[in-house]
C-alpha cells in the first residue's frame, strides 16, 4: 500500500507541477518581438519599473495592468514577483500607439527572452487586467489571462488572500450621468446595500477604481441598516444616511467601463463590481 501512496503522491506533484506552469506558459514564441532593448534596474511595484535606455534611466509603466498600491493587499507580493522576473534583467520594450502617460512615463508591453511580462503577471494573479484606450492591442489576451487566474484561484484570487465575507455590495453604478459629466458630478454614483441581517459600520472602509488612483474612505460612523443601502455621489455636498459625497474635482467612473472595488478596513476586498 505505502509503494502505491507513493506513486499517487508523484502523480499528484507532477499535476500540480503541470497546472502551474501552464497558467505561464500559453505557448509562448521563442523571441521577444522587435522593440528597445533596457535593462531593469529598479522595480517599483507590480506594474512600473526604472530601466537604463540608451544610457539613460526611465520609467516605464506596464500597459494594459495594474497592480495593487504596495499599502494593499498582494501590493508587496506584486512588486516581489515582477522584481524576482525583470530584476537586473535585460528586457524589450514594446509600444502601443501612445508612447508615454501624463507623467511622462513610457507605455511599454515586457518581453523577457519571449515571455510576455505583462501577460504572465495576470495570468499567474499578481495584477488585475485594465484597459487603458488607445493601448489596447493585447487587451483581450489581458481579460482572457485573468478569468483563468480567477478560475484557478491564484495569486490575489486566492481563497481568503485579498478578499473577505461581508454582506456589504454593490448594488450599481451610475456612470454617465445626464448631461455634460464634468458639469454634474452628483449625477454620477455608486450604490452600495446591505443583503445582511445586521447593521454594518462603514468605519475604515474605502471605495475605489480600477486604477486605483481614484480613492474614497467612508466617514466614521456611518451604518448600512439590513436591507438599506447609502450612495456614493461623485461631487460635493453634506452627508447623511443616505448619501455621501466623494467630493472629487472630476468625473470618477468612466463611462466606456470600469471596476469599482469596496474595500474592508484592511484593504481586502469586499465586493467587487465591473461594467
Amino acid at each position: 500500500m505505502s509503494e502505491v501512496r507513493h506513486l499517487f503522491l508523484v502523480i499528484l506533484a507532477l499535476f500540480a507541477t503541470a497546472c502551474t506552469e501552464a497558467l505561464v506558459d500559453k505557448t509562448v514564441p521563442s523571441t521577444s518581438p522587435a522593440g528597445e532593448q533596457a535593462l531593469v534596474v529598479h522595480v517599483s511595484d507590480g506594474d512600473s519599473l526604472i530601466v537604463d535606455l540608451d544610457g539613460s534611466e526611465q520609467k516605464v509603466r506596464l500597459i494594459g495592468i495594474n497592480a495593487p498600491e504596495r499599502e494593499e493587499c498582494f501590493g508587496p507580493e506584486s512588486r516581489d514577483r515582477l522584481q524576482t522576473l525583470l530584476d537586473d534583467q535585460t528586457v524589450t520594450l514594446v509600444a502601443d500607439i501612445e508612447s508615454t502617460d501624463q507623467y511622462d512615463r513610457l507605455l511599454r508591453y515586457v518581453y523577457l527572452d519571449g515571455r510576455h511580462i505583462n501577460e504572465e503577471m495576470v495570468r499567474l494573479g499578481n495584477v488585475m487586467a485594465r484597459s487603458y484606450e488607445p493601448n489596447t492591442a493585447h487587451q483581450e489576451a489581458f481579460d482572457d489571462a485573468q478569468a483563468e487566474a480567477i478560475d484557478a484561484g491564484v495569486g490575489m484570487w486566492a481563497q481568503g488572500v485579498c478578499a473577505v465575507a461581508s454582506s456589504l455590495r454593490i448594488a450599481t453604478i451610475e456612470a454617465d450621468a445626464p448631461g455634460p459629466d464634468d458639469e454634474n458630478l452628483n449625477g454620477e454614483w455608486v450604490e452600495i446595500e446591505n443583503a445582511g441581517s445586521d447593521p454594518v459600520n462603514l468605519t475604515g472602509w474605502s471605495l475605489r477604481d480600477a486604477e486605483s488612483v481614484n480613492r474614497y474612505s467612508f466617514p466614521s460612523g456611518i451604518e448600512v441598516e439590513p436591507g438599506e443601502a447609502v450612495r456614493v455621489l461623485t461631487g460635493c455636498g453634506d452627508d447623511s444616511t443616505s448619501g455621501l459625497y466623494w467630493c472629487s474635482a472630476t468625473p470618477v467612473w468612466n463611462n466606456r467601463g470600469d471596476v469599482a472595488f469596496l474595500l474592508d478596513p484592511a484593504g481586502k476586498i469586499a465586493d467587487r463590481y465591473e461594467y
